[in-house]
């Protein structure tokens, strides 16, 4: 009897132990041989891919937009280049876990917007900040025109007509396409000379962002090609800023137009550290636009809109670059926040914070393919190795303020410059309240 007891507690020790090995076996071997035959190696230009045709001969029906009856006087507009819910969601769970929250949860309303380009299903910057400054398609490349080349009034432009002040903020160079999309008309985004004189002659109250090279002649260690120096122009028309305590230290009774360049290209660029500390957040920008914005409504100003841009998210993708994503993506959040907190305030604003495409095909996945549990996370940009490209998956729009009901459900990205006209009271056109 006493054998038969041994045998069976050898059996179920046996067993526990067989089970344990399987156990490891299935998260180490399986791993290591058993995937290996359902998940081939390959390079990410090799990875499984379907082309399809896209059909793309059915218009385009605007969305049916709620008429609101509290309008809004202030418009601050942010845009995360190259953003979707996947770099919203790695900046969140990075910077506080699955259960904390950043700016855009705050935000009452959210929907999505699609991001197709006139000729393209994939859009670059240019054709979606122009379907966001002027509620019309184009195609991939143009600024502030149509397919045609015909211009296109942009919505600086049509606020100007309604006594509003515009500001337009960058991390990138200032003529870049998202913020060029407000102030300029051209054929090709990168016929920088001619955006930046026509930025110079807009009505746009404030420019703030990087890009003094593009505003001086080659001879002068700038990227001009036509020779001006417009740094001079500049100087002779607006007032020039060049570092953070220029601005922060700007005379707010002063009510000429503001161009500041607070870098030879993009701000926080790698290749100039020493800089840094010189140049200002989106966060700080944002301040002193709005800041501005309320001495020009003092002095006859209807309202203003701002629109602010997290250029290099979209870089921190081509890139592949996750600490790059974070860093970035924690200079938007801390503009968001700002405004957000801003317009709890000031209950006649309204606050959108948008994309205008995503880049990187950023993923988040298990750590080990064959194991949920846990916390290890890997994050992945799937486009293509070190060159990351965008997608035309739809990107997160979120809203606060008079008018954000209508920045819910799909919306095409001209449905939103659509809501951002519906949500103002712009009232009878009259003269700028701009001075020349």
């Amino acid at each position: 009897m006493k054998s038969k007891l041994l045998i069976g507690a050898g059996i179920i020790i046996i067993l526990i132990a067989g089970m344990g090995l399987g156990y490891w076996a299935t998260q180490t071997v399986a791993k290591d041989y058993f995937l290996k035959d359902l998940i081939p190696s390959a390079t990410l230009d090799e990875k499984d891919a379907f082309v399809e045709s896209i059909p793309v001969d059915v218009s385009l029906e605007p969305k049916q937009l709620s008429r609101n009856v509290k309008k809004a006087k202030n418009v601050i507009f942010l845009i995360g280049d190259g953003m979707s819910i996947s770099q919203v969601s790695a900046y969140r769970l990075v910077q506080g876990g699955p259960n904390s929250r950043i700016a855009v949860d705050r935000f009452p309303y959210s929907g999505i917007v699609l991001t197709h380009a006139e000729n393209a299903i994939v859009t670059d910057s240019a054709s979606s900040a122009t379907a966001y400054s002027t509620g019309r398609k184009t195609n991939n490349g143009a600024l502030g025109m149509d397919s045609e080349n015909n211009e296109l009034e942009n919505l600086t432009e049509t606020l100007d007509q309604y006594g509003f002040v515009s500001s337009l903020l960058a991390t990138s160079e200032i003529t870049h396409a998202t913020p060029a999309a407000f102030a300029a008309h051209v054929d090709l985004r990168w016929k920088t000379d001619e955006i930046s004189a026509q930025m110079i002659e807009s009505k746009v109250a404030t420019f703030l962002g990087g890009g003094r090279h593009f505003f001086l002649p080659e001879e002068m260690d700038g990227k001009r090609k036509d020779a001006r120096n417009l740094l001079e122009e500049v100087n002779a028309s607006h007032t020039l800023l060049t570092t953070k305590d220029e601005m922060n230290d700007f005379n707010d009774n002063k009510l000429g137009k503001v161009f500041g360049l607070f870098a030879d290209e993009h701000l926080r660029s790698i290749d100039s550290p020493d800089n840094h500390s010189s140049e200002p957040s989106l966060s700080e920008m944002l301040q002193f636009a709005v800041k501005r914005s309320g001495q020009f409504i003092n002095n006859g100003c209807k309202g203003f809109f701002i629109m602010g841009e997290g250029s290099q998210v979209d870089w921190a993708g081509h890139s592949n670059n996750l600490e790059y994503l974070i860093r970035e993506m924690q200079d938007l959040d801390s503009a968001v926040e700002w405004a957000f907190n801003y317009a709890k305030q000031n209950t006649d604003t309204l606050v959108v914070v948008t994309a205008d495409h995503e880049t990187g095909g950023l993923l988040i996945e298990p750590a080990n393919p064959a194991d949920y549990n846990g916390n290890e996370v890997k994050f992945s940009f799937n486009t293509a190795v070190g060159r990351g490209t965008h997608t035309g998956v739809p990107v997160p729009v979120y809203a606060y303020g008079p008018g954000a009901e209508n920045f819910t459900g799909t919306l095409d990205n001209t449905d939103v410059y659509r809501a951002v006209i519906e949500a103002l009271e712009l009232g009878e056109k009259g003269s700028s309240c701009i001075p020349n």
